[in-house]
């Protein structure tokens, strides 16, 4: 029927699930890339480029802070805003890091880091 016919959709976008994620309890966050839950995305953008997510800040980030704001950088476009902590699945394990994400990170850290060095000096 409608609702199976539904499921197998969603499982032909190959999105992340908490299989392949650590668990956010009791953990920094800072610095992780997230698994975003398909429930705090619309349909349309449901697809595993719009699920990762680059922790930035925010006291969401800490495993004891009574705040729960995560700032954060979408890996698939770059779209940097707010989401609460319980928004995110879990941290991505690296045996599911897409080569693309990998790139992605690399590059955000790299000008992170950049942007750090030109303020201290």
């Amino acid at each position: 029927g409608f609702v199976e016919a539904f499921l197998d959709e969603v499982k032909g976008l190959s999105l992340f699930d908490a299989s392949q994620c650590d668990t956010l309890s009791g953990r920094s966050l800072e610095g992780e890339v997230l698994v975003l839950s398909p429930a705090a995305l619309k349909e349309s953008c449901w697809s595993p480029r719009n699920q990762l997510w680059l922790a930035e800040s925010g006291f969401g980030c800490s495993p004891h802070a009574s705040g729960r704001a995560i700032y954060a950088t979408c890996l698939g476009d770059g779209e940097r805003t707010r989401w609460n902590r319980s928004d995110f699945i879990g941290i991505l394990r690296d045996e599911y890091f897409p080569e693309w994400a990998k790139q992605t990170v690399d590059t955000l850290r790299k000008a992170e880091q950049e942007a750090h060095d030109g303020i201290s000096s």
